[in-house]
């Protein structure tokens, strides 16, 4: 082998890439299902406006509170897969899952809501929070 680093550790990287894009799928999936849960289920269909004001209300509160909690599942998980470089490796599921949100919001909104800086913040520090809980469990490495 030439490079010094073996092909399943390069794919761990891409892993954590994939596993912050699922958080960001997951997220997205539990705001619509909620937000349309609460307008058929409790409102018993809104008018226009008011869908939409349910939407930016309620889908705003999911999707900061859930994609914060997906990315935390989702980087715990990761850590699993893992010997090394934790913190990193969760902190790198919380970028792409922010890549990823921030990019759906400029297809689909035309711009940044607000929102979306406390939301990113949080996503960082729930990445970070699950490598760093991973590297405390994690046994030292012994010289041999």
């Amino acid at each position: 082998m030439t490079s010094p680093e073996s092909p399943a550790r390069s794919n761990r990287w891409l892993r954590a890439v994939g596993y912050g894009f699922l958080a960001e799928f997951v997220t997205v999936l539990t705001v619509i299902v909620i937000v349309q849960s609460y307008a058929y289920f409790f409102t018993r269909g809104p008018s226009d406006p008011d869908y939409v004001a349910i939407g930016v209300r309620l889908g705003g509160i999911v999707g900061v509170v859930g994609g914060t909690l997906y990315t935390y599942l989702f980087a715990r998980l990761m850590m699993g897969l893992l010997t090394s470089r934790f913190v990193a490796h969760g902190v790198v599921v919380a970028l792409s899952a922010i890549a990823f949100s921030v990019g759906g919001s400029i297809i689909g909104h035309h711009g940044v809501p607000l929102a979306y800086v406390l939301a990113s913040a949080l996503k960082l520090a729930a990445g970070a929070l699950a490598g760093y809980l991973a590297a405390k469990r994690s046994p030292p490495w012994v010289a041999g």
